[in-house]
C-alpha cells in the first residue's frame, strides 16, 4: 500500500478516528507523555489501515 501524507488543511475531511490517531501520534512525537501499549497499538493500527504509516513488523 502506498504511503499517504497528512495535509493538516484537509484534516476536517478525515474521520474522528483518524483525527484522534493523528493527534496521538503528534503528541507522542513531541511530548514526554505516558501511554499504554494498547493505546499506541490502537492508534498506530488506525494510521496503518488508512495508509499513513507502514507496518513495523
Amino acid at each position: 500500500m502506498p504511503k499517504k501524507t497528512i495535509n493538516l488543511a484537509e484534516l476536517d475531511n478525515e474521520t474522528q478516528e483518524i483525527k484522534e490517531a493523528i493527534a496521538f501520534y503528534a503528541a507522542h512525537t513531541v511530548l514526554p507523555i505516558h501511554f499504554t501499549a494498547a493505546e499506541r497499538d490502537r492508534h498506530y493500527l488506525t494510521l496503518e489501515q488508512a495508509g499513513y504509516l507502514e507496518r513495523i513488523s
